[in-house]
């Protein structure tokens, strides 16, 4: 069903979409910038939506959609925000296109042709988005919804509660993560700031992620050179990092 993204994603590229007849743009982080970084992931993780999230019952669950549960929200009063959000993000990815919500569908028009997201694509085109904006990486783990309904709300409370409690221990609640990835890899790799902004987040998170490794790595080396014996060792810095 999709081609093979991986060096499209490492290269930056626009990413096609044919059962939509869609071109995915991949923003470089000056680009989501413009929109902020907390809109940014909301809308994010609003598009990425499972409705495993919100439902329990199996048998509710085989017969809704994530598209479903996407329109809810979309449509509900109580979650604008979210919406917002949303829209924002398609700005991003679909630049020079206007996007319109109506009840069953996402009609994104541009260049003399219309485009549709509903029920039959809207989930292979999540499966895209997630490998554009790494989300099973950490900024996509924060909780974006606040889900109406008591069963709902307890559902995703469940499923944020330990990682909200992680990342308070680690210190990182209110953190900008594109600004620390970009402030370390400027001090580590003594790059100017300006040369990672035109990077995509999958690009600058596969740098933070193989410049960490190597680190590791390097602090190995050299305190065995030094005479120390370190417990175990490093992983590979050179290893596949994308499964």
């Amino acid at each position: 069903m999709f081609f093979d993204m991986r060096l499209a994603l490492m290269t930056g590229i626009e990413i096609p979409y044919p059962p939509a007849q869609l071109i995915i743009h991949q923003p470089t982080i000056k680009e989501i910038s413009f929109v902020g970084e907390e809109t940014f992931f909301i809308g994010i993780q609003t598009l990425s939506l499972n409705k495993s999230m919100f439902i329990e019952d199996k048998k509710v669950l085989d017969e809704i959609t994530n598209f479903h549960i996407f329109m809810m929200i979309m449509n509900d009063q109580s979650t604008v925000d979210k919406k917002e959000a949303v829209k924002k993000v398609f700005q991003l990815i679909f630049p020079n296109k206007q996007v319109f919500f109506t009840p069953k569908s996402i009609s994104i028009n541009g260049d003399g042709v219309t485009s549709t997201l509903d029920e039959e694509n809207f989930e292979d085109f999540q499966v895209i988005i997630k490998a554009i904006f790494c989300f099973k990486e950490g900024p996509m783990t924060q909780q974006a919804f606040n889900p109406q309904g008591a069963k709902a709300k307890a559902i995703a409370e469940k499923l944020m509660r330990g990682r909200k409690k992680v990342a308070e221990q680690k210190g990182e609640t209110n953190v900008s993560i594109f600004s620390q990835y970009l402030s370390i890899l400027t001090i580590g790799l003594h790059i100017s700031i300006a040369d990672f902004f035109n990077l995509t987040m999958y690009q600058l998170f596969d740098l933070m992620e193989r410049y960490s490794l190597y680190i590791n790595w390097d602090i190995d080396i050299r305190s065995r050179l030094a005479g120390g014996k370190p417990d175990g060792q490093p992983e590979n810095w050179m290893k596949n990092i994308h499964q």
